[in-house]
C-alpha cells in the first residue's frame, strides 16, 4: 500500500518512519507551510498554566530561549505533549485529542483561582478556550506563535500519481488541510481519482471537510490522536484498499 501524508515535512518523515517499518510506502506532501510570528515571552509570567492546542505550537514554543521547562502545561494530546516532553518539561498534561477534551480536562484538573491561563496557538484556530472554558471561571489569554499558510498548488509529481492511482490512500489530521485538499484536487481537475482512494482522517469532522472530494471509502481513527490514525492506516495494510 503507498499512502499519501499531507503533514508539515518534518512531521511527515517521523511518521512516515513508522510506517516503513511495518512496509507501508508512502509520500509526503505538506499542505500548510508554518511561519514563526514574532511573539513577547514576556507574556508567559506569571501564568498559572499554558494551553497547547497543536505540535507546531509546542515546536514554535521551544524556539524561545529561557523558557521555563518547569511550567505547568496542559496538551491537546500525546502528539502536542510530545517536543515539549522531549526536550525536558516536566509538568505537562495530556487530554484526549480534541479541544472538547482539553477543555474537560482542565475543568478536572485546574483551579480557575489559581491565575490566568494562557492559550499558545497558531493564528487560525478551530476552538475557542477562553469561551469554553469562561463558564467554570478560567481566564485564558491568547498569544499566537506562527500561522500555517496554504500551499497554493500540488507538487507536479504528486498530481501526477493521484490521478495515475499511484496511491492507495491520503491521511489526513486537519479540517483545515482537509479542505485545502479538495480546493487544490478540485482545481486540477484530478478529483475523480479520489473516488479510486481511501481516505483516512483523525476525527469525524474532518471527514465531513473531505467530502467535496468524493473518496471511495473514509476510515474515521477510533481515536483523534496520531496513534489512532496510524492504527487506522496499519489496519488498511492488511483489507484490499
Amino acid at each position: 500500500m503507498r499512502i499519501l501524508l499531507t503533514r508539515p515535512a518534518s512531521q511527515a518523515e517521523e511518521l512516515g518512519a513508522v510506517l516503513t517499518a511495518h512496509g507501508v510506502e508512502w509520500l509526503g506532501e505538506p499542505l500548510l507551510r508554518i511561519v514563526p510570528v514574532p511573539w513577547d515571552p514576556g507574556v508567559l509570567a506569571g501564568r498559572a498554566a499554558l494551553l497547547v492546542t497543536s505540535a507546531n505550537a509546542s515546536r514554535e514554543l521551544l524556539r524561545m530561549p529561557g523558557v521555563r521547562r518547569d511550567h505547568p502545561v496542559f496538551a491537546v494530546g500525546s502528539a502536542t505533549a510530545a517536543p515539549l516532553q522531549a526536550a525536558g518539561f516536566s509538568n505537562v498534561d495530556a487530554a484526549g485529542g480534541t479541544a472538547v477534551s482539553l477543555i474537560a480536562h482542565i475543568r478536572r484538573h485546574a483551579n480557575p483561582q489559581a491565575g490566568r491561563l494562557l492559550h499558545v496557538s497558531g493564528r487560525d484556530i478551530a476552538c475557542d478556550l477562553a469561551a469554553g472554558l469562561a463558564p467554570a471561571g478560567f481566564a485564558v489569554d491568547r498569544v499566537v506563535v506562527y500561522r500555517a499558510v496554504p500551499v497554493e498548488r500540488l507538487n507536479a509529481g504528486i498530481m501526477r500519481k493521484i490521478a495515475q492511482d499511484g496511491f492507495d490512500a491520503a491521511m489526513f489530521l486537519s479540517a483545515r488541510t482537509a479542505a485545502v485538499f479538495c480546493s487544490l484536487v478540485i482545481a486540477a481537475g484530478i478529483v475523480d481519482a479520489c473516488a479510486r482512494m481511501t481516505a483516512v482522517a483523525i476525527s469525524r469532522k474532518v471527514a465531513e471537510a473531505l467530502q467535496p472530494a468524493g473518496f471511495r471509502h473514509m476510515v474515521v481513527a477510533a481515536s483523534p490522536s496520531l496513534d489512532g490514525v496510524l492504527d487506522a492506516i496499519l489496519r488498511l495494510t492488511t483489507e484490499d484498499v
